[in-house]
């Protein structure tokens, strides 16, 4: 399926004010995800690189430990980054064909939902959903088969939709308390919590028996089922590691 690309909100940032943009891209060559729709929230005014390197993408990213620190090189991103997207690649091309007009624009509840219709979504395939508006969401997969969904804010404003993602096992803890189900990254299989997480079943780990797009367990604790784990990967696999033990 051919990727068509579609504006969705734009606006400030629920987490700092600061001006984001969400992008709604229909058809995915994604070998983990399948077929999902995939939604990129990025700063509307700095390209992902500058903004990761400055710490500007707390405003997509919150205080999620694995954005690293700002750096004061004129260059790549911030130091120590661990998160598994590479800037350069999706984010940035999206970036730039945005800031060139390429997108058009889905607006009111009937036309962001018609482009989830009948499809999984990936809410924050790059950014934390809790930067947009609720209602925006809520909109995109109202006719959808169902979402995955991820937040590393401190807290989980829609845990029935999204997964708290937790650090460590206490943090994990904290959150089954209240209720939520969590994705946590681990640094090797046997830190799984037997009785309360099992591995990614799109994982490597686990033979990637399928995708996102089928699995459909990460979404939140409107799915009665324990919570999810998966092993460091992607580029920066070794600093995820040293950072979650």
């Amino acid at each position: 399926m051919a990727n068509v690309t579609h504006i969705i909100y734009e606006g400030p940032s629920l987490i700092d004010g600061q001006p984001i943009v969400v992008l709604a891209q229909s058809g995915s060559r994604n070998s983990k995800t399948g077929d999902m729709v995939q939604t990129f929230i990025i700063r509307s005014d700095i390209d992902p690189i500058t903004a990761s390197r400055t710490g500007q993408d707390t405003a997509i990213c919150g205080d999620c430990i694995h954005k690293g620190k700002p750096s004061d090189k004129t260059t790549g991103t911030a130091i120590g980054r661990t998160c598994y997207v590479t800037l350069a690649h999706a984010p940035l091309g999206k970036y730039k064909a945005y800031k060139r007009g390429v997108y058009g624009y889905a607006t009111g509840h009937k036309a962001i939902a018609d482009l989830g219709f009948g499809k999984m979504v990936r809410l924050g395939t790059y950014g934390d959903p809790c930067a947009a508006p609720q209602g925006l969401w809520d909109s995109l997969v109202s006719r959808a088969d169902g979402w995955t969904a991820y937040t590393h804010g401190a807290i989980n404003p829609a845990p029935n939709m999204i997964m708290t993602s937790a650090d460590s096992p206490m943090q994990a803890e904290s959150a089954w308390d209240r209720g939520e189900r969590t994705f946590r990254v681990i640094g090797h299989v046997n830190d799984l919590i037997q009785g309360k997480e099992v591995l990614c079943p799109a994982s490597e780990e686990m033979g990637k028996r399928t995708t996102c797009e089928s699995c459909k367990l990460c979404a939140g604790a409107s799915v009665k089922a324990k919570s999810i784990a998966i092993v460091a990967h992607g580029t920066s696999k070794r600093l995820a590691k040293e950072l979650v033990g």
